[in-house]
């Protein structure tokens, strides 16, 4: 005959070792589950590393922008000051400044800077048609020539320049020579006022300043409290000038000015800005200080990271939590369905040796009533039913199994329950 097909039951050891193995399955893919989320972590870290050092790149060169920017943007609103009588009258029939005024008016701006003790300072006054100078200060006479000479070419080559200017000139190191060019009515330069300083010193006095007093520090950028006011130092407040160190240099390298006389420090954020000028232009190198950058980190980022770790850290105790409740549940289950089982076997065995045993003792009754002469006979009977006698007893108390509490000594250290009937419970008073 055709066996025929009916629904198939797993035994129950079957299904606790099914179980097990579905918890192991599980413990295994929150195992793999948290590698995935650490890798991806560990990426998204290495990516918000490089999205700050990017940022700290542009910031540095921005830094270095913004400085030459301002060192520039001064010099041309101390020539604007200085030379303001010359440039003003520009096509306009009024009588030219005197050499004394523009000088008064230059040691006036050198004061406010620090910078009036300058001995390498001087004033001029050129007639472009003549090629004389009129001469204050300290000029040696190489130099007042090289100026005449220059300035000459230049304004015959572009006449009418009312805008102060300025360029270099060389004599025992470069000088710069700030100028500009008085208009008459008919636009013909009738002379040319300006004043001298040495490059490196004037450079100096101006990157100085501009370096403690220019807001370099863009406001998306977390940290301590900066302080942008030199004059007023709050406590608590931290001079952000320390973030960065800075120099400047000419195009040929050499070096006009640092913020620092101790060597620029190694560090990966470095960044170099040249500025063109008509005096030849300059190099603002910038670098961030190695010990800086965690207090320039944008606040964006660090809010990104610290969530990222707490996400990470969060998903971990879950998925741990979870899998270790399944366990101890799969591990709790396995124990009550072997205690259940080992009840049924129990039950079970105590049915048959019921029923072996009544038909034991009911043969020694039977044997016992025979009629017999032999006493050692009729003994081993009795013996015989009172044994049987205390496996029933023995029997009776498996029913109450929840209740076989008593725990005894047995062979080599070992322990097992007492079925006798001196260890059954006795009721309670």
């Amino acid at each position: 005959m055709p066996r025929t097909s009916g629904r198939r039951s797993l035994s129950p050891e079957a299904r606790s070792t099914t179980r097990l193995a579905l918890v192991a399955c599980t413990v295994l893919a929150t195992v793999g589950v948290l590698a995935v989320v650490a890798l991806q972590a560990r990426r998204a870290e290495e990516t918000l590393d490089e999205s700050s050092s990017h940022a700290m790149r542009d910031y540095t060169g921005y830094a270095g922008r913004m400085m030459g920017a301002e060192v520039l943007r001064r010099f041309a609103e101390q020539r604007a000051e200085v030379l303001a009588p010359v440039s003003g009258n520009a096509r306009r029939a009024v009588s030219p400044p005197t050499l004394d005024e523009i000088a008064a008016r230059a040691s006036i701006s050198f004061a406010a800077l620090g910078a009036a003790n300058d001995s390498a300072m001087g004033y001029f006054r050129l007639d472009p048609r003549t090629g004389d100078m009129d001469v204050r200060g300290h000029m040696s006479p190489a130099l007042v020539t090289r100026i005449a000479d220059t300035l000459t070419r230049v304004v015959r080559a572009a006449p009418g320049r009312a805008t102060p200017d300025i360029l270099v000139v060389e004599d025992n190191g470069p000088y710069s020579v700030a100028f500009a060019e008085m208009i008459d009515p008919d636009g013909r330069t009738s002379a040319v006022f300006g004043y001298t300083y040495r490059r490196e010193a004037g450079l100096a006095v101006m990157a100085t300043r501009a370096f403690r007093e220019t807001p370099l520090l863009p406001t998306s950028f977390a940290g301590a409290r900066w302080n942008y006011d030199t004059t007023i130092v709050r406590p608590g407040e931290v001079a952000y000038d320390v973030l960065l160190v800075m120099r400047i240099t000419d195009r040929a390298g050499n070096v006009l000015w640092r913020s620092s006389t101790a060597p620029a420090p190694a560090s990966p954020f470095t960044q170099a800005v040249v500025l063109s000028t008509s005096a030849g232009g300059i190099v603002v190198e910038s670098t961030l200080r190695p010990e800086s950058e965690p207090s320039l980190i944008p606040t964006a980022v660090r809010r990104a990271q610290r969530w990222s770790l707490s996400a990470l850290l969060l998903l971990t105790v879950l998925l741990a939590s979870v899998s270790l409740v399944a366990l101890r549940g799969e591990r709790s289950g396995a124990r009550a369905r072997r205690a259940e089982a080992m009840q049924q076997l129990a039950l079970g065995l105590r049915h048959e040796l019921n029923n072996a045993l009544a038909s034991v003792m009911l043969n020694a009754e039977l044997l016992k009533e025979e009629r017999t002469t032999d006493e050692s006979l009729r003994e081993r009977y009795e013996a015989i039913a009172e044994q049987a006698d205390r496996m029933r007893t023995v029997l009776r108390r498996l029913e109450k199994v929840d209740q076989l509490d008593v725990v005894v000594p047995y062979l080599n250290e070992g322990f097992m329950v007492d079925l006798s009937a001196e260890g059954e419970k006795q009721p309670s008073s």
